[in-house]
């Protein structure tokens, strides 16, 4: 199953290399990241992207390889790149090398597609939440935020910019390491297996 939605994902979405090779591994790898998030929802698409550009290394927000502060590893596109996300083909790779980590860059953006899909990216994907658990997922997201802040949480600091990053950092940790997650955060698991409508096997 996990197959078929990876190859109807491809047929659908287009990857392109910028100023790089969009290989066929790297295509598996962008599908899958796709795939993951959304494995235990029948027939979804990511009816919000078209295509996915691949850039060979870090950016700015500007989408500029070449000037200074390419600190973006990856984008959800806005205005004229609606539809769009953008990704580091190096960070790409790495991800799905490092066994041991809880980031993953693209499932990180396809999250935030999720997100998004109600019509804002504010870290309450309400097409996807039941009402009973929008209250305790905003009380549980608030209390970790501050544990962040107060260096008092192994979640990515990077979530305790605003709650659509918390969403995107707490979904990647879910998938990479659930063992780790479901340990040392319970409650929070609990709710993204609701959300994700899946309970993640090891």
């Amino acid at each position: 199953m996990f197959e078929e939605k990876l190859v109807q994902f491809l047929q659908r979405v287009q990857i392109t290399g910028v100023n790089t090779t969009a290989t066929d591994s790297d295509k598996v790898l962008v599908a899958a990241s796709a795939i993951i998030p959304i494995f235990g929802f029948e027939n979804w698409e990511y009816r919000n992207l078209n295509e996915v550009l691949l850039y060979p290394a870090n950016f700015n927000e500007s989408f500029n390889e070449q000037e200074n502060e390419k600190h973006v590893l990856g984008m959800v596109g806005w205005g004229y790149m609606n539809g769009v996300m953008i990704l580091s083909q190096h960070e790409l790779r790495q991800d799905f090398l490092n066994n041991t980590g809880k980031d993953n860059t693209a499932i990180h953006e396809f999250v935030h597609l999720l997100d998004k899909t109600d019509g804002a990216i504010d870290g309450v994907p309400e097409i996807l939440i039941t009402h009973r658990y929008v209250v305790p997922w905003l009380k549980l997201m608030h209390e970790e935020i501050q544990k962040i802040k107060k260096g008092k949480s192994d979640i990515d600091p990077y979530g305790a910019s605003s709650e659509a990053e918390f969403f995107a950092v707490a979904s990647e940790y879910f998938f990479e390491r659930p063992e780790l997650f479901k340990t040392e955060h319970t409650e929070l698991y609990a709710i993204l297996s609701d959300i994700f409508q899946r309970d993640v096997k090891l």
